[in-house]
């Protein structure tokens, strides 16, 4: 800590009294019949709480102005060899009549050069009498800066990136909690899901009479994915666009959009265009995964090590549940589509081929999310 001190010796009817630069300056006036003397020294170096700067900083006293009446000081300091990297705080001690009283700054960055503080010593002593022996000396005392508040980690979003620019896409289906598993179906702007439960085999991957169970638990009593019943079928671009189920991209609004339903943004379902640039982007090989059929869609050069597994996990329409396993798989896009008012985009897949298509918007598909924007 560096500090200076100024002893002034103030009179009424003076209300400005300069202190030269110097290690000892001692000057001489007369006001009406009262003598008064200033003098300056610096004292030395001293460590604050703890923390010594590899070059001592220093505060050197300039002009010290009192004003009249005695009712408020200030005083031009100068400071030198300030440490970026720590805090100061400059403190103000005044001693008036036999009192001290200070008045310090709160701890902050500073930088080398001048500054000025008015001390209120009125407000400080409670009184505007003038002490022909008042005392001043400013000091800096360096500080730890202390930590503000630990920043919140990012959340853990996970996905996988398939190529440069890519958007990051989920490693299961929405209401999954593996890559092999099914998931919720939904009707294309349904964000409530279904799962199936029961129904009798009819070939090798299709059930009839099966029982839908809801999201939040309800079993239905008929099944959610017939025409009658789906609110966005049978309604062109400009219609579901008007009545706020697509926006100006004209693709689902995100209170349309099964992902981010369940999984919150920045999830969100695949647009039509993100499909097609996964299918350009990336290899597929129909795998099986722990018993389940479905395709192995891998990035290509930089990327080969990265891949998802989508089950071939079919579709439901009114109580039949189709094309499971072998069958084929089936995932809906956000995107409409503009030339037939009854059916929407979606990735449709089997042992034979991986594609985009078109299909009824009543039709039970799973969802597989994503984040970010394909480029």
């Amino acid at each position: 800590m560096m500090s200076a001190v100024r002893w002034i010796k103030s009179v009424a009817g003076n209300p400005r009294v300069r202190l030269d630069a110097g290690n000892v300056v001692s000057q001489k006036a007369r006001h009406g019949s009262l003598l008064y003397t200033v003098r300056s020294f610096l004292v030395g170096a001293v460590a604050a709480a703890g923390l010594m700067a590899s070059a001592a900083p220093s505060v050197t006293v300039g002009n010290v102005k009192t004003g009249e009446p005695w009712s408020t000081i200030t005083v031009d300091y100068t400071l030198g060899g300030v440490d970026a990297d720590l805090d100061y705080r400059v403190a103000f001690d005044v001693t008036a009549n036999g009192v001290t009283k200070g008045v310090t700054n709160a701890a902050t960055k500073l930088a080398d050069g001048t500054a000025s503080k008015v001390i209120d010593t009125a407000a400080l002593f409670g009184s505007a009498s003038a002490d022909p022996k008042a005392k001043v000396r400013v000091s800096l005392i360096a500080v730890k800066p202390q930590p503000g508040p630990e920043p919140e980690p990012e959340p853990q979003l996970g996905g996988v990136q398939l190529w440069e620019n890519g958007p990051y896409w989920a490693e299961c289906n929405v209401g999954a909690s593996k890559p092999e598993e099914d998931g919720y179906y939904f009707w294309w702007g349904d964000t409530v899901g279904y799962k199936r439960e029961g129904g009798t085999r009819t070939d090798d991957y299709s059930y009839s009479g099966v029982t839908w169970v809801s999201s939040t638990g309800t079993r239905m009593g008929s099944s959610p994915f017939n025409y009658s019943t789906c609110p966005t079928c049978d309604k062109s671009n400009s219609t579901l666009q008007s009545q706020g189920y697509i926006d100006s991209t004209g693709n689902l609004e995100a209170k349309y959009d099964a992902a981010t339903a369940h999984l919150g943004a920045p999830w969100r379902m695949p647009t039509d265009a993100e499909f097609s640039a996964l299918i350009s982007n990336c290899t597929t090989t129909w795998a099986m995964k722990n018993g389940v059929r479905g395709r192995l869609v891998t990035g290509m050069g930089a990327y080969a090590s990265k891949s998802i597994f989508l089950p071939a996990a079919g579709c439901g329409r009114d109580s039949d549940f189709d094309s499971s396993g072998s069958g084929g798989g089936y995932y809906w896009s956000s995107s409409p589509n503009s030339d037939d008012s009854y059916n929407a985009w979606y990735l449709l897949f089997n042992s034979g081929s991986f594609c985009r298509s078109s299909n009824r918007r009543f039709s039970g598909f799973p969802v597989r999310p994503l984040r970010g924007f394909a480029k």
